[in-house]
């Protein structure tokens, strides 16, 4: 009977940051030679948010290096929406995606007004698979 080993690389995605009401953070990575990740997010809301915060993750189909992060176009395609944050003051929202191998992944903060939230992610890539 063999047995297959993953080696699992964690990283920071986006570090935690203040994403500013009515705009956007966004950070990408290349998933080359990786055979997929997982990603955990989380969006903290402020006081007064009126609009939710979304997490957008997108994949880009291109092997060269790592497209510059942007919304969705001719680049980014959109890959699944996680969720947003409410509008509860300080409200904390979780969430998590894995990802299947892809050229590279970005996600994407956005949609809140009212106040700033605080958002952040990290991924485990998936590379190594070893048999014995």
């Amino acid at each position: 009977m063999s047995v297959t080993t993953v080696t699992l690389t964690p990283a920071t995605l986006q570090a935690s940051v203040s994403n500013a009401a009515g705009a956007a953070t966004r950070a990408a990575r290349s998933m080359v030679g990786k055979h997929g990740g997982l990603i955990t997010a989380k969006i903290t809301n402020g006081t007064a948010p009126t609009a939710q915060c979304v997490a957008t993750v997108y994949v880009a189909h291109t092997t060269g290096s790592t497209p510059a992060t942007g919304p969705e176009g001719a680049d980014w395609k959109t890959f699944a929406v996680l969720g947003g944050g409410g509008v509860t003051a300080s409200a904390v929202t979780p969430l998590s995606i894995v990802i299947p191998p892809c050229c590279h992944v970005q996600i994407e903060f956005t949609g809140n007004t009212g106040n700033a939230v605080t958002v952040e992610a990290f991924i485990t890539d998936y590379t190594n698979l070893d048999t014995v």
